[in-house]
């Protein structure tokens, strides 16, 4: 029998019935339960909407997080365009120059939920000889202190063609985005 009872499957239907009883169990029931153990109700009523508040509020933090990450990467994705554009690279010639794999520019520049490698990262500003830490701001990977920072990585990415040649608007916009990032502390 102690086989038996150490399935996932057993502990799981113990753990799913306790859950019912307690929660179809009245007032008094649970009064008279808590007591048997020797419980304090308030005090577990009080632990219970503490931790019902502080999940809510994780929750919270990390919806917004969420958002904050997806308007980083599509930032990354218009930078790294551009900046292949600017240099007149594709993918493969990209990957090659920075010693990635194809796929990954590819993931990087398309996949909203992919976040690069620090290598990779690395890699990609030492390709296009940029200041370090600048691909790693639109990452998310360090944190920023610009109250400014979401609505200029919008703009950027609002005024971005995704083909073609540089414009004289695009590459002035490039240049001013690359600065505005790197004076990002």
């Amino acid at each position: 029998m102690g086989n038996r009872q150490n399935r996932p499957g057993h502990i799981d239907t113990i753990s799913r019935t306790m859950r019912e009883i307690v929660l179809e169990a009245t007032a008094g029931e649970m009064d008279a339960l808590a007591q048997e153990a020797t419980a304090d109700m308030k005090e577990m009523s009080e632990k219970g909407r503490n931790a019902i508040n502080k999940a809510i509020a994780l929750s919270k933090q990390n919806s917004v997080k969420g958002e904050n990450t997806v308007l980083l990467h599509k930032g990354l994705n218009t930078l790294l365009t551009m900046l292949r554009r600017r240099d007149n690279l594709d993918e493969a010639e990209l990957a090659a120059k920075a010693n990635v794999d194809e796929d990954e520019i590819r993931r990087i520049e398309y996949d909203a939920a992919y976040l690069p490698s620090p290598r990779t990262i690395y890699n990609l500003e030492k390709a296009f000889s940029l200041h370090a830490g600048i691909l790693a701001k639109l990452t998310g990977a360090i944190k920023h202190h610009s109250l400014g920072m979401e609505e200029r990585v919008t703009a950027f990415a609002a005024n971005a063609k995704q083909m073609g040649k540089l414009t004289r608007e695009e590459r002035h916009l490039l240049n001013a985005f690359l600065k505005f990032l790197a004076a990002q502390e």
